[in-house]
């Protein structure tokens, strides 16, 4: 019988898939260094070429960094690499004629249940870190870009209160994707739409310092129906196109069901 001969591709498919298992599997935690090409090819049996490329595929994986002179290391899940590999669907999706409207909603079910369990869980520590965020957004309210990323401060802290890693991915990946709302709201020639925002902010914090949660899904499902609004206004004010605010009455249905 004669032996079968993998193929360059084939070896290095599967140094990957075992270096993978070994970073899921803790075996390589978050941070650390992988061993050094010469080592990995001694280990695997294989060329450095073949270590190089399963090194690559990691790193498009968003498992691993890489960087010259230097052994690649463990990445974190939010890392960007790991977006970036889901960007590419998620912007095809919000160019498609409802992608926005769908993106809206899911943040609302998203956003609506970290402010339940923050509600219900959160620390005095961790109330303590959303009311800084909070006062950080209130001293920028005269100000659009900093009002941006003081908003995005708070969301990020609220959810990074479930300490769930794939919370805080899908809050960094959403806020990501939608960013493009997010600044036509604020720059939009609409008035009071930043003190309005800011408002939102402080009745959802409100209703989790006190530990209410339907108060609190109920803030944050309000908050995101107004962000919605003014997007489809400046919109509509922009393109002129009628269907932005067919768009809008989707919204706000789905957000009446939510508080409901």
């Amino acid at each position: 019988m004669s032996d079968v001969i993998k193929s360059p591709r084939r070896i290095y498919q599967e140094i990957a898939q075992k270096l993978a298992d070994q970073i899921n599997a803790g075996e390589l935690p978050d941070g650390s260094r992988l061993p050094s090409e010469r080592e990995l090819a001694e280990t695997f049996g294989a060329s450095r070429t073949c270590i190089r490329e399963a090194l690559l595929s990691l790193q498009s994986s968003g498992l691993i960094s890489v960087r010259q002179r230097a052994r690649a290391r463990v990445t974190q899940l939010n890392n960007h690499a790991f977006f970036n590999q889901l960007s590419g669907a998620a912007q095809s999706l919000l160019s498609r004629p409802n992608g926005v409207a769908d993106f809206q909603e899911a943040r609302v079910l998203f956003e609506c249940g970290l402010a339940r369990y923050a509600a219900r869980h959160a620390s005095p520590k961790e109330l303590n870190r959303l009311a800084v965020a909070l006062a950080q957004n209130r001293k920028a309210i005269d100000s659009p870009a900093l009002f941006a990323k003081t908003d995005l401060a708070f969301h990020d802290v609220l959810a990074e209160i479930p300490r769930n890693p794939i919370f805080t991915a899908l809050n960094t990946a959403l806020a990501e994707w939608l960013m493009a709302q997010r600044m036509t709201g604020i720059r939009a020639p609409i008035r009071g739409s930043i003190r309005s925002a800011y408002q939102g902010h402080e009745g959802v914090y409100d209703a989790i310092a006190a530990h209410d949660v339907e108060a609190a899904d109920a803030a944050m499902a309000a908050h995101l129906k107004t962000v919605s609004e003014h997007y489809w206004k400046a919109v509509a004010a922009k393109t002129k196109k009628p269907e932005s605010h067919r768009i809008q009455s989707r919204i706000n249905s789905h957000v009446r069901r939510t508080i409901a």
